[in-house]
């Protein structure tokens, strides 16, 4: 069946169309794959697109690999085409390059030198610098290099984009280089002008020197001889020392702190029981220290190296070769290092074994005194209240009052037996701890209640708290509170008020006496609790006392793991504290 010509007209024009639509498939995939220029032009039906087939394609690579960014305008200064490099230096996708406007890339007070640029280079080729501004607002310094083509569509202008940021940067690197070297040349110059001068006058000030020197050798002559002549005075001193360490049976020691190495006297040597040759090292000196004792003395070491106290201490020793027991006791200095801290120690060390047991002698003799006296005592108290109850029923009250006077004295006179019992005691090692758990607001409320009945010439108030229990011995304790109440009796004005209160600071029950008595300075606080110490002033004269009620409280409480100090100010009153570390109130049964 043969076709109408209607049909093939059809046919052609349908194939014509296919044509065309593969060919403008194609040359999209072209310009989007970079391999074909594009021309864009505006025309009467709007933009138009058309592509430059006879482009070779070597030229196009040669394009595309250009370090600078390469683009052609049109007179209406639209993008014709770009390379790739262009795409990079703008921040944009390639695609949307083509076909904007070049001045939009620049800042509005250089568009009409871009623009009058553009136009000059379609008559004379051009280059000129300006900066360019990318998709992210940044501006780049670049050179244009501009350039007419005639091509076979058309006229069309290339532009070739140099970006000079490095060079720019160089440039200003290389002007600041110049700079600095012109500025260390002046430098250079001032510094020789300087050095000669400074030599001149260095050598000016040598050969005064030197005068100077000549002299002085002189003068050293003369102080060699005087510092011969006072070592020879040191050495004799030295030996004079010795003669004395010996004479007293002394032995010393320097403890070098940080390495822990001892330099120790052959006496030293000899009253521990240390080689008598060889190095010594601290811990072969405490090796010979009572077990019991040795913590002690190494808290007493720590202490003096925190504060920087003298050492006076009296400890026992086993001697370490004929395993005597011995009592020591070393006195010495630490000294500081040019940094400020402690780094050495000298100390010197003495037998004091017969002065212990001549004191242990006199604590038994007292204990013995005392334990005696107790009994008649006991007596002559139990007679007066006998005599006390026939004597209220007569009509003179005199014999009640007398009798009633004589049981107060009676009564101090056994406070005294009982602290010289418990100082002979303590220092022997005797004085037995009952410890037991108990709440302390029971225990103060009985003994300030029990001190409210004998004494009413004072006006003492209490606040107990609570739920306060510690691990104590009851006796010892109540020893102490009714000691520290005694003191701010003995040492108040009459009718004045004395406070008693406790409170709780970082686990431990801390309790407080306080009164508005004559108060104590502040150079008598550090000793107060030391044996045998009393404050000397006039008011101190007329109270009665030996020193050693403070001195067991101290000792009392801290067998106890507490602390005992004082606050106070004269004319003022003094307050007195002591702490104890609480138990957990689940196992106080």
């Amino acid at each position: 069946m043969q076709k109408s010509s209607e049909h093939i007209k059809l046919e052609r024009a349908y194939e014509e169309l296919r044509i065309q639509l593969e060919e403008a498939n194609d040359i999209i995939h072209a310009i989007r794959s970079g391999e074909v220029d594009a021309l864009i032009v505006n025309g009467q039906d709007g933009h138009q697109l058309f592509t430059l087939k006879s482009a070779d394609h070597t030229y196009r690579i040669f394009i595309e690999q250009m370090t600078e960014s390469a683009l052609t305008l049109d007179e209406s200064y639209r993008i014709l085409y770009c390379n790739s490099q262009l795409a990079r230096l703008l921040g944009l996708p390639l695609e949307k390059v083509i076909g904007l406007n070049f001045l939009a890339f620049f800042s509005t007070e250089d568009q009409a030198f871009v623009k009058e640029t553009i136009d000059g280079a379609w008559e004379v080729d051009t280059r000129a610098e300006v900066d360019i501004i990318n998709s992210s607002g940044t501006s780049l310094p670049v050179q244009l290099s501009l350039k007419a083509l005639n091509l076979d569509e058309g006229t069309s202008l290339s532009v070739i984009i140099t970006d000079l940021s490095e060079l720019k940067k160089n440039q200003l690197l290389l002007e600041t280089r110049n700079r600095e070297l012109e500025a260390a040349r002046k430098n250079a110059d001032e510094l020789n002008e300087n050095l000669e001068n400074t030599v001149r006058l260095r050598t000016q000030e040598l050969e005064t020197i030197n005068e100077k020197l000549a002299a002085v050798n002189d003068l050293q002559k003369e102080v060699n001889g005087q510092l011969k002549d006072a070592l020879d005075a040191l050495r004799e001193s030295e030996d004079n020392l010795q003669s004395a360490f010996d004479a007293a049976e002394l032995g010393s020691c320097n403890l070098d702190i940080k390495t822990g190495r001892v330099e120790v006297s052959e006496r030293f040597r000899k009253l521990c029981g240390l080689p008598l040759e060889g190095e010594i090292n601290w811990p072969m000196v405490l090796s010979s220290v009572d077990s019991e004792y040795l913590s002690a003395l190494q808290e007493v070491l720590q202490d003096c190296i925190n504060l920087g106290k003298p050492l006076d201490y009296t400890y026992p020793i086993r001697h370490l070769i004929s395993g005597d027991n011995r009592w020591m006791r070393i006195v010495g200095k630490f000294k500081k290092s040019s940094y400020g801290d402690f780094d050495s120690f000298y100390a010197v060390l003495m037998d004091v074994t017969d002065q212990k047991r001549d004191e242990q002698r006199k604590n038994d003799f007292i204990a013995m005194v005392s334990h005696e006296l107790k009994t008649p005592l006991t007596s002559m108290k139990g007679y007066i209240q006998v005599m006390q109850l026939k004597a209220r029923g007569t009509l003179n009250g005199f014999p009640d009052k007398a009798l009633h006077g004589a049981e107060r004295q009676i009564n101090k006179m056994t406070g005294m037996i009982n602290g010289f019992l418990s100082l002979s005691r303590l220092e022997s090692g005797k004085m037995l701890m009952d410890f037991q758990p108990i709440e302390m607001s029971v225990l103060l409320k009985e003994v300030v209640e029990e001190y409210i009945a004998t004494v009413n010439n004072h006006n003492i108030k209490f606040v107990f708290q609570p739920g306060f229990f510690v691990n104590a011995d009851r006796d010892k304790l109540g020893h102490v509170v009714n000691n520290l109440i005694s003191n701010a009796v003995k040492y108040s004005p009459v009718d004045s008020e004395i406070t008693i209160d406790s409170y709780l600071e970082d686990g431990t029950a801390v309790f407080r006496i306080m009164d508005h008595g004559m108060g104590i300075d502040e150079n008598d606080i550090p000793k107060l609790f030391e044996r045998f110490y009393r404050v000397e002033n006039n008011r101190m004269s007329t109270v009665a006392g030996f020193g050693i009620g403070l001195y067991l409280s101290a000792e009392i409480i801290q067998r106890h793991g507490g602390k005992i100090w004082a606050e106070s100010q004269l004319k003022k009153g003094s307050v007195f504290y002591f702490s104890l570390p609480l138990i957990n109130p689940e196992k106080r049964f």
